[in-house]
């Protein structure tokens, strides 16, 4: 009976160092990431009360890095505007919530080819992008923040 407690004891060692957490970076790209399943957008509280909204809004300035590289993301989100026909795109969400960490304006990325309509009183469905501005913004974004710290 004792080897097949030993093996049982590696056995469970094995799983547990096989079960280590995810890094920093990896659960704030798995968060940004997760923007795709948010429904509504309201103007002044924007996604309140949906969970990547809400871990986002209470990470540290690090998943900035992730929410930049998203900018780029064309995959919509469950956020729908019946009137207009138009759907958010992950990019979109993830543009309007660096926005407001980083207390800029959109209109800082307009010789980059952003602009935000005032055709519809929601602006996640005002956002218009010109051919390449999502990867000059992404670029412009990364330039901005502070480097990442090394884990």
């Amino acid at each position: 009976m004792r080897p097949m407690r030993t093996w049982g004891v590696v056995i469970l060692l094995s799983v547990l160092a096989a079960c280590q957490e995810p890094s920093k970076k990896g659960q704030f790209a798995q968060l940004v990431y997760d923007l795709n399943v948010l429904h509504t957008w309201d103007p002044g509280r924007k996604a309140q009360g949906q969970y990547p909204f809400d871990q986002i809004m209470g990470c540290p300035a690090d998943v900035d890095h992730a929410l930049a590289a998203a900018v780029a993301d064309e995959r919509p989100t469950a956020i729908y505007d019946r009137v207009s026909g138009r759907t958010a795109l992950v990019g979109d969400v993830a543009f309007m919530i660096l926005l407001e960490r980083l207390s800029l304006k959109w209109d800082v990325f307009y010789k980059d080819g952003v602009f935000l309509s005032t055709q519809l009183p929601n602006p996640i469905f005002c956002l218009n992008w010109d051919p390449g501005a999502r990867g000059r913004v992404r670029a412009r974004l990364l330039e901005l923040l502070p480097p990442l710290d090394e884990e």
